[in-house]
């Protein structure tokens, strides 16, 4: 009998964290995906292996803390696109259109192109929970090497002088082919629904 609730009890247990299995984990391999941008260009990840890191970050309309991110992630694109590091926001929002995304877009100046995950499976691939979550792709191995906020300005509500700068530390590990010393930080930001997650 206790062996039986014991076995019981470890497929509960497996139940229950089965919706964890979806999220790739920092230093596994993320698969391959295309998507198109509001341009209707189609990005496919295998096809950016000439660039040293590809980073993604995810955004949903009216989030006040992707709106805050942005200018931040634009500029860190502006120092590290010369040494090969490719920039995507990326949308899984199942509310928001192709329209308001680009008008999302034009208010805030992001200036970044936005991958539309329409079906949401690549986000749930990653183990998107939230918008302003960043994850950084080493396309030597395909691996992810970061996943986490910015750095540590932003809170819900609050913004304090930067301590962290974790994206920049990720990529500069990345392109000295060192490991990222902290890969994966909590990140604020506001949660994204996901019909069909288990």
């Amino acid at each position: 009998m206790n062996r039986y609730r014991h076995v019981v009890g470890a497929l509960v247990l497996t139940t229950l964290f089965a919706g964890s299995a979806y999220a790739t984990e920092i230093g596994a391999q993320v698969k391959d995906f295309q998507l198109p941008d509001l341009d209707g260009k189609v990005h496919q990840l295998y096809k950016m292996s000439d660039k040293n890191a590809i980073v993604l970050m995810t955004q949903g309309n009216g989030c006040p803390i992707v709106r805050l991110a942005v200018p931040g992630l634009r500029k860190i694109r502006d120092q590290y696109q010369a040494r090969g590091v490719e920039f995507f926001l990326i949308n899984p929002n199942p509310q928001d259109t192709a329209q308001s995304i680009a008008e999302e877009a034009k208010e805030f100046r992001f200036g970044l192109p936005i991958l539309m995950d329409s079906t949401q499976k690549v986000s749930e691939e990653l183990g998107v929970e939230r918008t302003a979550e960043i994850f950084v792709i080493d396309p030597k191995t395909w691996k992810l090497v970061f996943h986490g906020p910015l750095d540590d300005r932003l809170n819900y509500e609050s913004q304090r002088r930067v301590q962290h700068h974790y994206l920049t530390d990720a990529l500069d590990s990345v392109l000295t082919g060192k490991p990222v010393a902290v890969a994966h930080v909590m990140s604020p930001g506001c949660l994204i629904n996901f019909p069909n997650r288990r």
